[in-house]
């Protein structure tokens, strides 16, 4: 079997578990969210109403809020706060987003055209950083104030892994090491957030505290090794956004590192300068990139980078071995395959 049909067979070929399911026992929770994230457009002024409106006020999987509502109801809290934690949460992601898409120059988000393209660099730019700051303060108005500890921290290792991602474009000696804590930062730091917030506000035991952090942490890294490979093999279609975007920018992915290994001197310089010549080119014609994406899959990389996702989602699992059995507990295991294995 070559390659190219591993990633649409054996794991990956198995359904792909439902999220409105997966997120049933928290769907009212949810609604609630996405109501107070309408909200925020409305309690914005007129010049920024509408960029909230096509940002924040229409989520996307609400995997984060989703994920801290699971954890939370586990333990039985019912607090008027945790809705609100779950927008700032899901916000926060926004603001992350607005400024991926300006780094990367990306046109399209969720299938719409992103803010980047919308409304320009400039005001998305600005609008990322008021994202960021709206999310903290209304934080602050919670009583518990290691919520607000959480969240900035959080986010200020999103800002950190985006920027040394940043400085490693087109670095093609970049280890996996460097790889695993840029997107530990930049990604998994939201994922085990949300978690330690819902621990936190639900008063879990110390001991399982830990453990669905890293629940949190390893589903994370999960995440971002599937978008590295939907950005090589999945189709805008599905996941509403460019092909090939990560190569366009010079990002230097796990399947492209894990490919760097087997490559002579003379090869690691000719795909330098291929990507170099690519660097901001949009559209780019898909084709372009058809004889590079072989390259990947002959020698492996595409199989090897998703093995390793598999491996941390195993790893994800086994941290929730101490919670007590439940349809909660049932769904954040069930959570994990959904990352695993989604197209989008």
């Amino acid at each position: 079997m070559n390659e190219s049909s591993s990633l649409s067979t054996s794991d990956r070929s198995q359904s792909v578990p439902s999220l409105s399911l997966i997120f049933a026992p928290v769907r009212i929770e949810l609604i609630e969210v996405e109501k107070q994230l309408f909200d925020w457009s409305k309690a914005s002024s007129p010049s920024l109403r509408e960029i909230t409106r096509l940002t924040i006020s229409r989520p996307g999987k609400l995997i984060r809020p989703g994920l801290f509502l699971l954890i939370a109801s586990h333990f039985g809290y019912k607090g008027k706060d945790r809705i609100k934690t779950a927008a700032i949460i899901e916000a926060i992601h926004s603001a992350s987003l607005i400024h991926d898409d300006i780094i990367d120059n990306s046109t399209l988000r969720r299938g719409e055209a992103t803010a980047c393209k919308a409304f320009g660099p400039e005001f998305s730019l600005l609008f990322g950083d008021y994202l960021f700051i709206k999310s903290i303060t209304r934080a602050l108005s919670f009583k518990n104030k290691k919520i607000v500890k959480v969240l900035a921290e959080a986010s200020g290792k999103m800002i950190e892994g985006e920027i040394e991602e940043l400085v490693q474009s087109f670095n093609l000696e970049l280890t996996e090491k460097t790889y695993f804590k840029i997107i530990g930062k930049k990604t998994a730091s939201l994922f085990r957030a949300s978690c330690e917030l819902a621990a936190e506000l639900a008063g879990a035991p110390a001991e399982i505290r830990s453990e669905l952090e890293a629940y949190g942490f390893n589903l994370g890294l999960v995440f971002q090794i599937v978008d590295d490979l939907l950005d090589l093999k999945g189709e805008s279609q599905e996941t509403g956004k460019a092909r090939f975007s990560d190569l366009r920018e010079g990002r230097i992915t796990l399947p492209l590192i894990r490919a760097i290994k087997t490559w002579p001197e003379e090869q690691k310089k000719k795909v330098a300068d291929w990507l170099k010549k690519r660097q901001g080119r949009w559209p780019e014609p898909v084709n372009s990139f058809n004889d590079f994406l072989l390259e990947l899959e002959t020698g492996g990389a595409l199989t090897s980078s998703l093995k390793t996702a598999e491996k941390l989602a195993d790893r994800a699992k086994n941290c929730l071995a101490k919670l007590e059995p439940g349809p909660y507990q049932a769904s954040l295991i069930k959570l994990v395959d959904f990352v695993l294995r989604r197209k989008k």
